[in-house]
């Protein structure tokens, strides 16, 4: 067997294939081509006259040559024998197009005089040839010679991987990261390597691994794996990844207006637990309504169905496990018993249809929503062309007497637009003159929101002066002119801002900077070096102070924003501390199959020429360093990454000399501490309990307008915490939860009884603890309960008014705007202040300029 693959291998070796006959005689020809004189030319075709002659010739000569038109290069190359010399010289006349002796012109004359009339028919192919003749060889060279180039580096590398085997690359041993330091840092970036070799392994695993693999699950785990190595925000974006990002770049789907939760991955974690749902018979409030099922029909799980047999007993470390399993069972218990709920329904769509925070969806038209539905699969259904319509039935507390009843509302599908501007409005008495916006992220329509806010603050603020006696004055032709001094103040709102689009970020700081201001700049090794300057007057007065709200969740564009107000100096700053610190770009590049890649591209750098990025990242997950950059929470490798030290940090100047700092974010210029939350508020919120007591509140209580939680409806609300927590629904050590689990699985292991004892009394001592913010955060917790309650009955924005009256930052700040003294102070002028920032600006301004001085704008998704 193993002699006939050899000979088998040997004859293909020697006899050439169909493809490669073709090619030597394409090649030959070509050659003889280029050596021609000029009358002449290898792919030269006779005339038509030339055609039948050259037929006849055959017909009538020696019968030793019997070759059509359509066969001479084959029968050239595959059948060689010596020809008469008649027929030679036919045939080279035909196949080189020299000319004919004139004594065998007379005697084809004879042959073909019946046939002349249609020579007139091929004029135009005569007259056109000879061009084509020049031109057809110096095509066909330069094809070959362009496909050589483009596809030998391919088939080299492709020949390496499959026959180099006896000297193989080093590119992937372990050690290669020490081989490629030692070697002076050169990288070895032939991409072709990688891709051969990520395609032979997805091949093979498709091939004959021993079960059926998911090779588009393989192929974006791989993929992900990769991007995560680099940093946390290079990210491949499958489908609907890449449709959820667009969502977020435009601000804008095609929907009914409604934000929905539900558990994941119900259905798999039910039907590995062995959960199900209890389903009361001929009850309207259970959307598995109408069943013949029993009351008590519940499958029970072995105690350790999750676990291996084991042939031992079991220790403290499978004890601990047990109750772990048990308390997930629970929890998922819960999250499919509670069902697929309304978290927010926006103005203008399903808010003003009648939905409701808090109502559980039970089915979408002829989509029966069940237990183990996933919130993906509900909201599929719920979006579509704008202008259908769809039938909605939810089950609201509340509302149908004793036994609650389902509802059906007809919502119709539309351009649902998700707004970056919250609420604006003014903070205290509106008089004061402070305005106020709340500016959540930078999506497409970002500026143009913020410019109709401000707007309709100043023309407020001017009706209310007119109120108040203080009529505008009139211009030189008698007409009344637009005067915006009579707004003080403005806060901009930007904390726990994740920030957007860069021309989004662009458009809003310039309604705020001086025209001709530089904005912001960014570069990179391989993305375009851009300067943003302002072109246009902004729309805020220079007279209204301005102040910017910050935290450390605020981040990217909306740190490009409060870094050009400081830079510039046209407003103050606000917050506890620092800024997020992200002052990385990235791009969104689409990719086939609907897919998308959004990966880090530059830096950008404030006014001031600083850069606020933050933490500096490297790439992970290779050789000696895949230990320490390994993530347990991914499962894979990761990038390394650490905080820019204080010292590091560079010093530039803002527009009057004030002293700011590059590598952490943007520092606040007047600080104010936030309202602090206490454990048992957090607990609360993060868990839930707050809406599910509002839930159960709606049910025995109507909304009024003097709406407050009295001292009867706190203590209540303290009992069903209690009732919670007895139950095993909430945990008041949750945050200590952890730490007290590892502890009692050492103590068990180690046999000490009398400590273990101790521990269990910490952690009631614990939740002795937590239960007294009930007293001293009573004024707090009174707050967040009311704010749940009313999110049942009131729209957000009605909700952020209601909320700014106890926010402490805002009314601080307000606060400081409208006395001025402090906020004049931050931002006073002196000579040598003005020479420090004039000098700084010299020489950042050089900085950026010679780079590009408004350079257009790249054509990119970026991201910021």
């Amino acid at each position: 067997m193993h002699s006939i693959e050899m000979n088998s291998a040997a004859q293909q070796q020697t006899a050439p294939t169909p493809i490669a006959r073709r090619l030597a005689v394409l090649v030959l020809l070509t050659i003889n081509a280029l050596l021609l004189p000029k009358n002449a030319s290898a792919f030269q075709t006779s005339t038509p006259k030339q055609h039948r002659r050259f037929n006849a010739a055959v017909h009538y000569g020696n019968d030793k040559v019997s070759i059509g038109s359509n066969d001479i290069m084959s029968h050239l190359l595959l059948q060689p024998r010596r020809l008469s010399s008649s027929t030679t010289t036919s045939t080279s006349l035909h196949f080189f197009g020299k000319k004919q002796e004139e004594e065998q012109d007379k005697e084809l004359d004879v042959i073909s005089n019946g046939d002349d009339d249609d020579d007139d028919n091929n004029n135009i192919f005569s007259k056109a040839w000879p061009t084509l003749k020049i031109a057809l060889p110096s095509f066909l060279v330069g094809g070959i010679a362009t496909l050589c180039v483009l596809f030998l580096p391919l088939l080299a590398d492709y020949y390496e991987a499959f026959h180099s085997f006896n000297t193989p690359s080093d590119i992937y041993n372990t050690d290669s990261t020490s081989k490629t330091a030692a070697s002076g840092g050169k990288l070895n970036n032939n991409i072709n390597q990688p891709v051969i070799l990520f395609e032979t392994i997805l091949n093979d695993l498709n091939d004959a691994y021993v079960d059926d693999v998911d090779i588009q699950k393989l192929f974006e785990t791989g993929v992900k794996a990769m991007t995560a190595s680099l940093d946390p925000y290079t990210e491949f974006e499958s489908r609907t990844e890449a449709a959820e990002l667009e969502e977020s770049v435009t601000g804008r789907y095609g929907g009914v207006g409604l934000v929905i939760r539900g558990g994941t991955n119900l259905a798999e974690a039910a039907k590995e637990d062995g959960i199900v749902l209890e389903q009361p018979v001929d009850s309207a409030a259970s959307p598995l309504s109408g069943g013949n099922d029993s009351s008590n029909n519940r499958k029970q799980q072995p105690r350790n169905a999750l676990k291996p047999p084991v042939a031992s007993s079991k220790d403290a470390d499978e004890d601990e496990e047990d109750i772990e399993i048990t308390e997930r069972k629970r929890a998922r218990r819960k999250s499919m018993e509670d069902g697929v709920r309304v978290v927010s329904a926006f103005e203008g769509y399903a808010y003003d249809a009648g939905m409701r925070v808090g109502d559980k969806l039970l089915a979408i038209d002829d989509f029966d929503i069940l237990p183990t539905t996933s919130p993906d699969e509900v909201r599929n259904h719920l979006r579509g062309d704008p202008g259908t319509e769809v039938q909605v039935k939810f089950l609201r507390e509340g509302v149908g007497g004793k036994v609650n009843e389902p509802q059906t509302i007809t919502l119709k599908r539309a351009v649902v637009h998700i707004p970056d501007v919250k609420y604006f409005g003014y903070v205290g008495d509106p008089r004061d003159g402070i305005g106020y916006v709340d500016l959540s992220g930078f999506a497409n329509d970002a500026g143009r929101e913020v410019r109709f806010a401000i707007k309709a603050l100043q023309h407020g603020s001017e009706l209310m002066a007119m109120k108040d006696g203080d009529a505008p004055k009139p211009n030189e032709d008698g007409l009344f002119v637009h005067d915006p001094t009579k707004l003080k103040g403005l806060v901009l709102d930007l904390r726990s801002n994740p920030g957007g689009l860069l021309t989004s970020a662009v458009d809003v700081a310039t309604l705020f900077v001086p025209n001709g201001s530089d904005i912001v700049s960014a570069k990179g090794r391989g993305f375009p070096e851009i300067l943003y300057r302002s072109k246009t007057d902004p729309i805020l007065s220079p007279n209204t102070r301005l102040a910017v709200l910050v935290n450390d969740q605020t981040a990217s564009a909306a740190e490009i924003v409060s870094g050009a107000i400081q830079d510039l100096d046209v407003g103050v700053v606000v917050g506890k501390g620092r800024t997020y610190g992200k002052g990385l770009v990235q791009n969104v590049q689409d990719l086939p199959y609907q897919t998308a890649l959004k990966y880090t591209v530059a830096k950008y750098y404030t006014p001031s020429g600083r850069c606020i990025q933050s933490t500096v990242y490297e790439e992970g997950g290779r050789g000696d360093d895949l230990l320490t950059s390994t993530s347990e929470e991914k499962g894979g490798p990761k990038f390394k990454s650490k905080k820019v030290a204080d010292k590091d940090r560079t010093v530039f100047y803002t527009a009057h000399g004030r002293e700011v700092k590059d590598g952490g974010g943007v520092e606040v210029d007047y600080k104010v501490e936030p309202q602090k939350a206490s454990p048992l508020e957090i607990i609360l919120l993060s868990s839930g309990t707050y809406s599910d007591y509002a839930a159960e509140w709606s049910k025995t209580h109507e909304l009024t307008d003097q709406f407050s939680v009295d001292e009867s409806t706190y203590k209540d609300f303290q009992r069903f915490v209690e009732q919670k927590q007895a139950d095993g629904d909430l945990k008041l050590e949750v945050f200590y939860d952890s730490q007290l689990k590892e502890l009692s699985k050492k103590l068990k292991a180690s046999k000490f009884d009398s400590s273990k004892r101790m521990l269990e009394s910490l952690r009631a001592d614990i939740i002795k603890d937590v239960k007294k913010d009930f007293k001293t955060y009573k004024t707090e917790i009174i707050e967040d309960l009311e704010q749940n309650i009313l999110a049942r009955y009131l729209p957000d924005s009605m909700l952020i008014e209601r909320g700014l009256q106890s926010d402490i930052q805002v009314l601080e700040t307000a606060k400081m705007l409208k006395d001025g003294n402090e906020f004049d102070s931050l931002l006073a002028r002196d000579q040598k202040s003005v020479e420090k920032g004039l000098l700084s600006n010299a020489v950042g301004d050089s900085s950026i300029d010679t780079a590009s001085s408004v350079t257009p704008e790249p054509k990119l998704q970026t991201r910021w």
